[in-house]
């Protein structure tokens, strides 16, 4: 049988959108709000529906969001609507959102429909149903007295579907379809992420400084001193770059040039999040995207940030109707560098970015190259932030694979 969705409508979309998505019978959706207040999310879902060729079926607005008996009239006015338009197709109530007043009355008049109206029934399966969106235990439970039964959990949400449930909209992205610049220097990469981990961890400082100050000013800025003549494994890692047109380098003097503004970014700090990128991509994650920007709809939305910058996302991952937002650090967490975020700016930023994106459905994740320090440790503990420092391609992996285990 065809059914009818009826979305209870709060902050969170993702709990209504991801029922809908998955019924393949669904033939359209009612939103019901309490009243003015969740208009624009109202918006927002009609907006991603309309992606999926769902048409919103009807809006139900009522007078309170809160009060029982004026929610007890909206209740029992859709049920008469439902029953004048839709009498040939089941009736799917999601009242996993809205206040609790909302799912009280609104399960109530479903279950007192299907008393009421035995006959209504098919197969012994009322036609008024009401479920529940359990993103914990990742299935889709029935609510209705006597009927254990749940609808199995599918992936349906893409990247681009999660965050504009969230009111992000993309502007750009690096992913599959664009990604070639990054894996061309994929094996620079995950040579630079060894050996910093390895023989050439003290110069890393000293060489992501300089790139740090060549791009402040470039291209005035693009030749910088070394402190001492490399020798041994950092003269190997500096005629690797030369090899890979990133600096320019005689061999033996302390004079290096950056090739160019790219060059500079990279070492700077940029290699770490191309290295969890390319680590990402080989764990069976559904979607993952690096230097991900973007425009927050509204502008309400404002958030701890880290140089404001709240409309940029170094890695997220979609997976399984879920979100991984990563940020990834080479600096030194010891060492503040001027117009650099202070270690608070950076966990806000994380902390601030995964509530508001990801919310229940998202997860946050740091990874540094250096060691953090204690204070940050038990920061980004506070904020349920999880870490993965000293950072090697081997050290992302397992990280990230874990997270692909739990979000399955």
């Amino acid at each position: 049988m065809q059914t009818i969705h009826i979305n209870l409508v709060s902050e969170q979309l993702q709990p209504n959108l991801i029922p809908a998505f998955i019924d393949t019978r669904c033939q359209g959706v009612v939103l019901v709000l309490g009243d003015k207040t969740l208009l624009d999310k109202a918006e927002r879902l009609t907006k991603l529906y309309q992606g999926r060729d769902l048409p919103i079926l009807w809006t139900s607005e009522g007078t309170s969001s809160h009060r029982l008996v004026q929610l007890q009239k909206q209740a029992n006015t859709l049920i008469d609507w439902l029953a004048t338009h839709h009498a040939d197709k089941q009736w799917m109530l999601n009242a996993t959102c809205g206040t609790k007043p909302m799912a009280l009355a609104f399960a109530n008049a479903f279950n007192r429909y299907n008393s009421e109206h035995p006959e209504t029934a098919s197969n012994g399966i009322p036609r008024a149903l009401i479920f529940y969106t359990d993103s914990q235990n990742r299935e889709i439970p029935l609510l209705n007295e006597g009927i254990d039964y749940a609808l199995p959990w599918q992936a349906v949400m893409n990247l681009d579907e999660m965050l504009a449930a969230s009111g992000f909209e993309i502007s750009q992205e690096i992913d599959l379809d664009n990604d070639d610049e990054i894996r061309s220097r994929a094996e620079l990469t995950r040579y630079l992420g060894k050996q910093f981990q390895g023989p050439c961890q003290q110069m890393q400082s000293n060489l992501q400084g300089m790139a740090s100050k060549a791009y402040l000013d470039f291209p005035l800025n693009q030749n910088q001193a070394m402190p001492s003549v490399p020798h041994g494994p950092y003269a190997e890692l500096y005629q690797r770059l030369v090899g890979a047109n990133i600096i320019v380098w005689d061999g033996s003097s302390q004079q290096i040039c950056f090739q160019s503004e790219d060059a500079c970014r990279y070492l700077a700090g940029r290699w770490l999040e191309e290295l969890t990128y390319l680590t990402a991509c080989e764990c069976g994650f559904e979607q993952v995207a690096m230097s991900v920007e973007g425009i927050w709809s509204g502008s309400s939305v404002k958030l701890n940030s880290e140089r404001g910058k709240n409309n940029e996302f170094d890695i997220l991952i979609c997976h399984n109707n879920q979100l991984l937002i990563i940020e990834c650090k080479a600096k030194s967490w010891y060492e503040r560098q001027k117009d650099e975020s202070t270690n608070q700016d950076v966990v806000l930023k994380l902390e601030s970015l995964g509530r508001k994106l990801g919310g229940i459905y998202g997860e946050r994740l740091l990874i540094s190259a250096r060691q953090l320090p204690d204070e940050m440790v038990q920061r980004a503990k506070d904020n349920r932030i999880k870490l993965c420092d000293q950072a090697d391609a081997h050290k992302i992996k397992a990280t990230l694979l874990s997270y692909f285990d739990n979000m399955q």
